[in-house]
């Protein structure tokens, strides 16, 4: 994702059926626009999307364009978004703050003159206690991306993944047909059905532990007259 200083952010998603239905019902975009390969989207919406992107591809990058002027507040210590415009180049930004991810190693620095790009990863909320057993949680919850809609929520993290059941969750799985969270994964399992994405190309192969019966954390699984909930 790229951020510049004004107007809209420009967004590279991976090519994948149901994109725009995704920006549209999940991150709550109107009228999401695709010029190429590049989605033009709301400047609001950065937030919404960085999280529902975690949840959704376990990384995101966000290139931002900042002053190399405007110096480094208490407003962006605590900030809890991911659109800054200082001094610290998003090295501090949201860092008194208690959000839904987090940097994810260091921030990489372009000098384009008046601006500064910054090039920071993010990854989901990291927990320091001792993975426990999804015991449901978030059961019956709305899936939302949005800060205030998560309040009160607990980290990914802190779970096992409902999944493999051997591995730290990462990400809020949710039922896309009817919009209800189901469990926390770990990236792996998260991915597992997207096809073009295989271990050749880099990613890590499911475990043979799969355990699929976290879809009936969905309130509408299995109801008759229902569709089916989404893998």
């Amino acid at each position: 994702m790229w951020l510049p200083r004004n107007g809209q952010v420009i967004a590279k998603i991976p090519a994948r059926k149901g994109n725009r239905r995704w920006l549209h019902e999940t991150v709550r975009i109107r009228s999401p626009q695709l010029d190429g390969d590049r989605w033009t989207l709301p400047r609001n919406c950065l937030t919404r999307l960085v999280i529902a992107a975690i949840d959704r591809y376990g990384y995101v990058v966000v290139c931002r364009d900042m002053s190399t002027l405007s110096r480094c507040t208490r407003a962006c210590l605590e900030a809890t978004g991911v659109d800054c415009d200082c001094s610290c180049l998003g090295v501090h930004h949201g860092a008194d703050s208690h959000g839904w991810f987090e940097r994810v190693g260091e921030a990489m620095v372009a000098d384009l003159g008046e601006i500064k790009r910054a090039v920071v990863v993010y990854g989901a909320q990291g927990d320091s206690a001792q993975p426990v057993i999804y015991n449901g949680e978030l059961g019956g919850r709305q899936y939302r991306t949005d800060p205030a809609g998560r309040r009160g929520w607990p980290a990914a993290a802190r779970f096992i993944c409902a999944g493999c059941l051997s591995e730290p969750a990462r990400v809020w799985d949710h039922c896309h047909t009817h919009g209800f969270v189901r469990a926390p994964l770990c990236n792996t399992c998260n991915t597992r059905h997207w096809g073009g994405w295989q271990p050749q190309h880099g990613r890590a192969a499911p475990s043979s532990n799969l355990d699929s019966s976290y879809y009936r954390w969905c309130p509408r699984y299995g109801d008759e007259g229902e569709p089916p909930c989404s893998k």
